[in-house]
């Protein structure tokens, strides 16, 4: 399951990257004529590039020829031609940077003896590599050669290279190559270009040095799953999709006559293609390191193998492999002398793309965009014309790199820390930590500090730090002005070694600043940064809306104030852009677009925690309008950019230049990136909410946009928990488009139709329904749908496209999902599935579908949907009907503010408690009949708990679901420390609520020896209509408690130990959209000293605490309680009620612990539709199920038959038609005719019950007979 091996591999991913967005970066490696090597193709008349071939002594007696469809050479011993010789461009062997290259030879393989290889090496002109033996199978083959420590000096007569044989050889192809990814293993691997990982048990990897040279073990010992495998994930940049030679080099210890290979991904969708076996080496037992070159044809290295591209194995498993180090090198198929070039010009357009012209941190000079785009223009001219030679690419290589250079080196870095000295308590070359160059470092023991004198005292209040393999888990930033007394001004720790940390604090006054580091023996500092963070300090306030909320808006910022003009006559792009900033500075918030049109020009892009917010009209065309008014193209800028935790809520857009008979193709609307932009802190948990798209061509693309470093769509441009949210509009071509999620998104009230710009006032150009009905039914799809993990659908409808709902191949993985209430009309095909996961698929329940074809494996599961026209493929019918439901408007406070003035920090934590302002406030609002007590984002140190009043709402930041980033927290953020009580930290008084914040517990740390400790619940209310809305509790015991009527929990994310929510007496209540996983508790930016790492989720959070206890949601004694959109992942159990009524929609479960059940009833009336389980089991008790999903499903057949007058009927919850889960309780009843009696139940002849109804457990296939005899 991805999310288990994304949270076992993603602590590299997703820590590395911290605040790389402004951080300088070091800077692109020179570019290379030759990325895949040199070579020359033989034949009558030869291709080469970068080498030159020759035949000697004697040329004359070279035979050329065509054998199987390859060209060749062919010595000619007996005429003199004994050898062949390969003369290496001296630009080659000078830009690889390397003495070690290997040599790849193409031969016929025939006769006996040998195929030998002579090179120039620095020691000797004439060194023989091992040879390569003859087999005389006839059949052409890759032969590898070693060379190292080459000098490639012409000094092998005129040439470099020379092959021979015992007797004459036929070559058809030669290449030369270094390796341009590599890793060098040990306690702590040195990585280049690849990542390695050890499995599938990675606790058992045994470490240690021989010989001199670090390396990695298996452990044949290790319990099951065991450490028998090195997975190796080759850098995407480097090697995706690939289509020629791979080499891979393994340095091993030759002892114990042990055996090796590689499993590698190569073509194919079955899993043995995803792991296909290459030769297996056996070693002997020499005691010595040694080198194995594989040579893979077809490893096509798109980490389809358990998340890596290879693994190594130790063969049988007898005896423990040493590896000490791999690398990988490509090989040209085909040489083309541009190849160099056009990787470049990939590398400087994803440059140029990714920057943003602007004078903050990370920004570029305005014109220097353009300056490098002509560059790359005048680069990609000369890549393109016919029969260009090595010259002229060379020359547009130098250029094209000079502009890429000075482009890089133009970017905005405030950092100033080497305006100053550097310093340390001991170690290695202080200097190194300040001078800009990210591969020098400075070295130092334990209890080392490092400082810089910046010469006098100026502000700063940020320090970044970058460190190397050695890194402290704890160190303290502190300040002086005399460089005599220090004061500490932040703790943190780092997350690992090879990666970034920092630490805010409030601004002050220094001219030394050091870092006194501990936790470790040994620390590397590559870089130590400096800078003075720009401090916003938002004005919120309570907005008057043109158009009814659901909660009301407060504006933390207002577009219009930093010069967005609201009659749509300027271009409002910059100043929008610059409201935005202005809140990520603040630490996040609302950006308020008053009603209005806005004309927008190129991308807004809405940062992590930062929220654009319009009036939305609920007439078509009124509020707050955005004019769309871009550069047309599919690979123009899409209009919104989506961050983690961002959103943009209330906004109706258009495209003023779009046309209906002859659309014109825009990028998307809204775009949803994840991982591909930035990094960390935009991949989980993007809004889009409350809009109205009058015309886009596509509306929404998520995980769509190319990722801007460079990585491949599989890991590159993953995406997790997306909320989409009444969504309506005409999108011409695509309404939207979804990719790569990684975790459960939500869909809900979404409909893509025709009517919204057919109707639309005047001012919009509204054309005649019909002529938008004739195009997107010819070209038009409602949704496209790749691999979304089990996102969850309610109420979507989408009308008058070809296609209304199309399932497609996905980037990582395959489809699967669940809809509920969809409806699609007037289409081609209602639903189109090209591919799903065939493990299981996905489900339908209610609703109206027109036409549904299923090309794929998987099902297509459906119970209570009204399905017309064609059906065809595995389709599943399901018996019975579903219940219905409708969402009730949410909780809304009191209209008015109260803005908390209390300690807070951006960042990081004050020492003064907060807990006595924000209660002063909260009891005011009480007093004064309720409304919103609202804290802008900061951290906020609540030392005891809060109490909030009738009527009154405690409001965070977030506008939208929110959840902690990798390296990031921003938002409103509780830091509770009260754990000795049973009052929870925030108690809801009648028709309280809480939202848009979140609660974290420094002092819950998993990775602390002590573990975990129970503290009370975060949220309680018992009062009745309390709520809890937009909530993340990253590291909470116990998280939401209520009772009483109509109280609602909706989208609540986070990692909870023991109780997620808990739901007493009461009626009416709802829980929505609520997420849950144990990666939470390590995907946050607070930096605290020792907190675990995500590689240990399991160890210390998942299997040790949640999957032994925690339940998502517990029922005690509600009624009418509904579920809608709810998923755990690593619980004990998922819904269990001890007692009360509740309905579930969308409920999912994954990685169960043992016993565990997605649904458990001890009393109580339950009934769940769509329901999705990966482990465990389904249910515990009694409960009405529709549309069970589980994975690889065990099931039997059960049915039943009479013998006499009688009728019979089969009750429970049927896996498929007719069959039932194993584990299953199933009753059957019989009831006699008029003229009869029950006699007994039968199976195969045995009596199994004399009852004439009959409960029994589905263990095997079973036709069971109910037996009447006359009265």
């Amino acid at each position: 399951m991805f999310r288990r091996l994304l949270a076992r591999g993603l602590p590299a991913v997703l820590l590395a990257g911290l605040i790389t967005s402004s951080v300088s970066v070091p800077a692109a490696q020179a570019a290379t004529m030759y990325p895949s090597g040199v070579g020359a193709d033989l034949g009558p008349s030869p291709t080469t590039l970068g080498v030159q071939p020759a035949a000697g002594d004697d040329p004359a007696g070279l035979r050329t020829g065509t054998d199987q469809g390859r060209t060749y050479w062919q010595t000619n011993q007996a005429a003199g031609t004994g050898y062949l010789e390969f003369d290496v461009d001296h630009d080659y062997v000078d830009e690889i940077g390397t003495d070690d290259v290997l040599v790849t030879v193409t031969y016929l393989d025939t006769g006996s003896g040998s195929l030998k290889l002579q090179y120039d090496a620095k020691a000797d002109p004439q060194q023989s590599a091992t040879d390569v033996q003859l087999t005389n199978t006839g059949a052409w083959k890759t032969g590898v050669f070693a060379l190292t420590d080459i000098a490639f000096t012409n000094r092998l007569g005129d040439a470099d290279v020379r092959l021979s044989g015992t007797s004459d050889i036929t070559v058809a192809a030669l290449r030369i190559s270094t390796a341009g990814a590599s890793v060098q293993l040990g306690p702590t691997p040195v990585q280049s270009g690849i990542s390695p990982r050890a499995g599938d048990d990675a606790a058992h990897l045994i470490t240690g040095v021989q010989d001199g040279r670090p390396y990695w073990q298996t452990d044949r010992t290790a319990p099951a799953p065991g450490t028998n495998f090195f997975y190796m994930n080759v850098a995407d940049t480097y090697l995706y999709d690939n289509r020629s030679l791979v080499l891979v080099s393994i340095d091993y210890f030759d002892q114990g006559n042990g055996q090796f290979g590689l499993h590698y991904d190569s073509p194919g969708e079955t899993i043995p293609e995803k792991f296909k076996n290459s030769e297996v080496v056996r070693y002997g037992d020499t005691a010595t390191w040694k080198t194995y070159t594989f040579a893979l044809p077809d490893a096509v290295m798109t980490n389809r193998s358990n998340g890596g591209d290879f693994r190594i194995h130790n063969g049988d498993g007898s005896v423990d492999l040493k590896v000490a180090a791999v690398r990988v090198a490509k090989v040209a198929t085909t040489l083309d002398v541009t190849e160099g070039l056009v990787d470049l010009i990939g590398e400087a357009a994803r440059a140029e793309k990714a920057a943003r012209e602007g004078t903050r941190d990370g920004q570029y000079p305005v014109g220097s965009r353009a300056t490098l785009t002509d560059a790359i223009d005048n680069a990609q001219a000369i890549a393109s014309t016919p029969g260009v030679t090595d010259v002229q690419v060379k020359e547009a290589l130098t250029t094209l790199q000079a502009a890429l250079d000075t482009f890089t080196a133009s970017v905005v870095d405030t950092n100033f820390a080497d305006d100053g000295t550097a310093s340390a308590s001991g170690g290695t070359d202080p200097a190194n930590v300040n001078d800009n160059n990210h591969q020098t470092a400075w070295s130092g023991g334990a209890d080392s500090w490092l400082q810089v004198d910046l010469g006098k005292s100026r502000p700063v209040n940020d320090v970044r730090i970058e460190w190397g393999p050695a890194y402290s888990p704890d160190y303290t930033v502190q300040v002086s002005t005399d460089g005599q007394k220090f004061t500490n001004v932040g703790r943190t720790g780092s997350p690992g070694g090879n990666q970034f940390s920092r630490t805010r604090f409030a601004t002050t006054s220094a001219r030394y600043v050091r870092v006194a580091m501990t936790g470790a023996d040994e620390f590397v500092v590559k870089e130590l940064q400096l800078r003075l963070a720009p401090v916003v300090t938002p004005r919120p306030r309570l907005v008057q809306t043109s158009n009814p909320t659901e909660d009301g808006v407060i504006a933390d910022f207002d577009a219009t104030q930093y010069g967005a003009d609201r009659s749509g006559r300027r271009d409002s792009t910059k100043a929008i852009q610059q409201a935005v900033y202005a809140c990520q500075d603040a630490g996040g918030g609302t950006v308020w677009l008053p009603a209005g049109r806005y004309r927008v020009t190129d991308t807004v892009e809405v940062h992590a925690f930062c929220t654009v917010r319009g009036d939305h009209g609920q007439k078509v065309g009124t509020g707050t309008v955005v004019i769309a008014d871009l550069p047309s193209g599919d690979d123009g800028p899409s209009l919104f950019r989506i961050g983690g935790s961002a959103g943009v809520v209330g906004v109706t857009t258009y495209y003023p230049n779009q046309h209906a008979t002859t659309p014109v193709p825009y990028n998307y609307t809204f775009e949803i990136p994840g991982g591909a932009w930035i990094g960390n802190e935009n991949y989980m948990m993007a809004t889009v909410a409350d809009v109205t798209l009058l015309n886009s061509y596509r509306g929404i693309g998520v995980s769509t946009m190319p990722n801007d470093r460079g990585n491949a769509p599989s890991s590159g441009q993953v995406h997790e928990s997306t909320t989409i949210r009444n969504v309506r509009g005409t999108a011409l071509f695509e309404g939207a488009r979804a990719y790569n999620g990684a975790d459960v998104g939500t869909w809900e009230n979404v409909a893509f139709n025709n009517s919204y710009w057919s109707s639309a006032p005047a001012a919009f150009r509204p054309p005649a329904r019909a002529a938008l009905d004739a195009w997107t039914r010819a070209h038009g799809t409602g949704l496209v749908l790749g691999d979304l993990e089990w996102d969850q659908f309610y109420r979507v409808a989408v009308s008058d496209y070809a296609v209304g709902i199309h399932v497609v191949a996905g980037q990582r993985a395959q489809f699967t999902g669940s809809f509920f209430e969809p409806d699609v009309r007037r289409t081609g095909t209602g639903l189109l599935v090209d591919v799903i996961d065939d493990r299981w698929g996905l489900t339908l329940a209610g609703g109206h579908v027109e036409g549904i074809v299923n090309n794929a494996r998987g099902y297509v599961k459906i119970t209570g949907t009204e399905v017309t026209g064609v059906q065809s493929g595995i389709i599943h019918r399901m018996s019975g009907t579903v219940p219905t439901y409708n969402q009730k408007p949410l909780p809304k406070p009191v209209q008015k503010v109260y803005v908390v003035d209390a300690p807070h920090g951006i960042g990081y934590l004050p020492a003064k408690d907060a807990t006595r302002d924000v209660q002063t406030v909260l009891d005011q609002a009480g007093r004064e009949g309720g409304g919103i007590v609202y804290l802008p984002a900061g951290w906020y140190r609540i030392g005891t708990h809060l109490n909030v009043p009738a009527k009154v709402e405690l409001r965070g930041a977030s506008a939208v679901p929110n959840r902690d980033q990798g390296g990031a927290s921003g938002g409103t953020v509780l830091h509770a420390f009260e754990r000795d009580t049973t009052t929870a930290l925030i108690t809801l008084q009648n028709r309280a609520g809480v939202r848009g914040l979140r609660v974290f517990y420094p002092e819950n740390n998993p990775g602390r020896a002590e573990g975990v400790v129970p503290y009370p619940y975060a949220i309680r209310g018992h009062a009745g209509g309390n709520y809890v809305i937009n909530a993340g509790f990253p590291n909470a015991w116990n998280g939401i408690d209520l009772s009483g009527d109509d109280v609602v929990v909706r989208k609540v994310a986070g990692a909870f130990f023991d109780h997620a929510i808990a739901i007493g007496p009461g009626r009416n209540g709802r829980i929505e959209g609520v997420l849950s996983n144990g990666n939470a508790v390590t995907r946050v930016g607070y930096q605290q000293p020792y907190w675990m790492n995500e590689g240990s989720i399991f160890e210390l959070v998942i299997d040790k605490y949640m999957r032994k206890t925690a339940k998502i949601v517990t029922v005690d004694g509600a009624h009418g309680l509904t579920l809608l959109n709810v998923f755990a992942y690593g619980f004990h159990d998922g819904l269990v009620v001890n007692s009360g009524h509740v309905e579930a929609f969308n409920l999912g479960t994954d990685n169960l612990g043992t016993d565990g059940h997605t649904v458990k009833v001890l009393s109580g009336d339950v009934e769940a539709t769509n329901l999705a389980r990966y482990n465990g089991a389904t249910l515990d008790g009694s409960a009405r199920l529709h549309n069970v999903m589980v994975i690889n499903v065990v099931q039997r057949s059960i049915s039943v038959q009479t013998n006499g007058n009688g009728t019979v009927a089969i009750v429970g919850n049927e896996s498929e038609p007719g069959t039932y889960e194993v584990g299953a309780q199933v009753t059957v009843t019989a009831a006699p005719g008029s003229d009869s009696v029950f006699r007994d139940w039968t199976v195969n002849g045995t009596v199994v019950s004399t009852a004439p109804s009959y409960t029994f457990t589905v263990t095997a296939d079973q036709i069971l007979t109910a037996n009447f005899r006359p009265k």
